[in-house]
């Protein structure tokens, strides 16, 4: 396995790849690594001569300065979980190799209608970072195909439609949501909850399950499965909820009903941790 530091040696590893024909397969993460980043590896390898992925916590995407502060990291422990994962190169840049103090000059790129809602609401300047980022990182990768978690779900159709606005050759893939037994979304951020707040994390998963069954079974509304899922998340007095929403999946547009494919979509605070996570309902 391949361990490179700087965009220079990146390119040049790249380059050698593409010479020789090889497909690359992409995972860009912000290490402190899961099982939810393994599924993406693992999906990735038998579909690419070559992996890549990326570890970088990238500042530009943190509306929060403590979050980043407080962003946990084990670069030893991504190294080795990469290596199981028959990973063939590593990109672990550090924030000067990809910010250099003499680049005062950064571009804004922005796709209101996919951005203005759920955590591009909430967080200003969220998205403007990822698309900075994913920007950067694929024009030196140049891979054929790239893996996203669908935990992150507004994240994965932004970026699939932006990479698709340009035109970069790219087939962006999503990869469903890896969970605890527990039924709570695999996430980094889950480290830094206490044991109290993980119980009630598991709220979260609970909440979106049964709105879709009584979606399935009742034939309820937008603005009922709604109100069955704040409900249960409002059980626990340690949650705060940042949003509940209910919108079309493809492209994050507002809905009467559920005969489209429809996204619900959460995002709530336990302490100072912010988590999300959805599902995809497949039209009726």
């Amino acid at each position: 396995m391949i361990v490179v530091r700087t965009l220079s040696e990146l390119s040049g590893r790249i380059q050698e790849f593409k010479k020789k024909g090889r497909s690359l397969g992409f995972v860009p993460t912000m290490g402190f690594l899961h099982d939810g980043h393994r599924e993406l590896m693992r999906r990735a390898r038998p579909e690419s001569d070559v992996l890549v992925v990326s570890i970088f916590v990238n500042p530009t995407q943190f509306n929060d300065k403590e979050d980043f502060k407080k962003y946990p990291k084990n670069e030893s422990g991504d190294l080795d979980i990469c290596k199981n994962e028959k990973v063939d190169l590593v990109f672990l840049p550090e924030s000067s190799e990809i910010y250099p103090e003499e680049s005062t000059i950064q571009p804004v790129i922005r796709i209101p209608e996919l951005m203005n809602k759920l955590c591009g609401a909430t967080r200003p300047g969220h998205f403007e970072g990822v698309l900075l980022i994913i920007t950067k990182l694929f024009l030196r990768v140049l891979p054929d195909r790239a893996y996203f978690g669908l935990k992150d779900y507004q994240q994965y159709i932004l970026i699939k439609n932006y990479l698709a606005s340009i035109g970069f050759p790219v087939d962006v893939i999503g990869v469903p949501t890896v969970r605890e037994e527990s039924g709570l979304a695999m996430s980094s951020r889950n480290s830094r909850l206490s044991n109290e707040e993980l119980e009630d994390a598991t709220l979260i998963s609970r909440a979106l399950n049964l709105a879709q069954k009584n979606i399935r079974t009742k034939n309820i509304s937008i603005s009922e499965a709604r109100e069955i899922i704040r409900d249960i998340l409002l059980s626990s007095p340690r949650i705060r909820i940042d949003y509940v929403e209910i919108l079309g999946a493809d492209h994050l547009e507002e809905v009467e009903d559920f005969h489209s494919d429809t996204l619900i979509a959460i995002a709530v605070f336990l302490g100072s941790v912010r988590l999300i996570d959805n599902i995809v309902m497949e039209k009726k």
